[in-house]
């Protein structure tokens, strides 16, 4: 063996040996890590169902002793914080006073408030998570402040801090003067309002008029799903929007209400200037359509998009008598609204 060769070994060598070693310690530091973590949460979980179990004369000692334990460390706050998000939205909801009464004495609330601040958007983020798991009061306007960061994540939290704080005020605020500062997804806006602590009909009411066509549409997608009927009105006027996704949202979501009287909205819909539109007038109908529905559907089962005639010869079929109906389409002269019907009735 050349003496070049015998050095490459010997660095290789060295080289399998460090990272080997490296692997090594980094195993046994996440082992004793967790170790650790896993003894300082079962600490607090015990104290912590000790203070909530213990009168009020018992309380301030357990809460020294928790305070002791904690200290400065964030790592032991940051478990602490998890021990009670573990008690769940039912027992925040039941014990609000306590909890507060907790917070401000374990120094949560200030630590959290703190996070507000920090320069890392990812410690914004969770400490506006935190602040809406725990429900802690009082501090929406900190939580407000981070508005008009460029952050999506940062946005998307301080949404679902909000919502799970039921604060209907700061929402409206967001969704009427900063909503250009929203870029999440319609899917994301629409989950963080699935889990809104208030009034979803005042939430909806106080902004539908003053936001933008963008939030508009995401809000009656979003209140579709609740079934409101004193949103009706609203869905009603806004089949008469510029904005396609608009008519489209509120088709649907008058729809959701299943009230038949509102057949006579949704069928002129069906000569919609966009295919789109036409197609989810078509495809609704079906929750509420009644005879007076066939002709209108009758005709745009010839319609020239495909998805169209598609949910027309759907849903003709499906509104009872419409079956009945539909065989008068088969033996016509329309070719388009016949290979619709005959398509829809080979896959049902």
């Amino acid at each position: 063996m050349t003496r070049e060769a015998t050095l490459l070994l010997i660095i290789s060598g060295g080289l399998f040996a460090f990272f080997f070693l490296a692997i090594i310690c980094s195993w046994f530091y996440s082992y004793f890590r967790e170790l650790n973590t896993n003894k300082v949460r079962r600490q607090l979980v015990e104290m912590v169902s000790s203070y909530f179990k213990a009168n009020h004369e018992i309380k301030p000692k357990v809460l020294e002793r928790i305070n002791a334990y904690v200290g400065r460390s964030a790592g032991r706050k940051d478990i602490l914080i998890h021990v009670l998000i573990g008690y769940g939205p039912e027992f925040m909801d039941n014990n609000q006073e306590q909890l507060m009464e907790f917070y401000d004495a374990a120094g949560i609330k200030a630590f959290l408030i703190k996070g507000l601040h920090a320069k890392s958007d990812n410690r914004k983020s969770l400490a506006c998570r935190y602040l809406g798991e725990l429900k802690v009061k009082d501090t929406e306007p900190y939580i407000l402040e981070l508005i008009s960061s460029k952050n999506n994540d940062v946005i998307y939290n301080v949404l679902l801090a909000l919502s799970k704080l039921g604060d209907t005020k700061g929402f409206v605020q967001i969704f009427t003067h900063h909503s250009e500062n929203i870029n999440i997804s319609s899917r994301a806006i629409i989950e963080v309002i699935s889990v809104f602590n208030g009034s979803v009909e005042d939430l909806f009411k106080q902004t539908f008029d003053s936001s933008d066509d963008y939030i508009r549409g995401v809000l009656i997608k979003a209140a579709a799903d609740y079934r409101i009927e004193g949103l009706r009105p609203y869905f009603v006027d806004h089949l008469k929007s510029d904005d396609k996704n608009i008519r489209i949202a509120s088709i649907r979501a008058l729809c959701e209400l299943k009230d038949r009287d509102d057949e006579r909205h949704i069928i002129p819909l069906l000569e919609d200037k966009d295919w789109e539109v036409r197609a989810a007038a078509a495809k609704e109908l079906e929750k509420l359509g009644t005879s007076s529905s066939f002709t209108a559907l009758e005709k745009t089962t010839g319609d020239r998009v495909w998805w169209v005639r598609h949910n027309a010869a759907k849903t003709l079929i499906l509104i009872p008598g419409g079956k009945e109906y539909a065989s008068r389409i088969i033996d016509g002269d329309d070719q388009y609204a016949r290979e619709a019907i005959v398509s829809v009735i080979e896959l049902m």
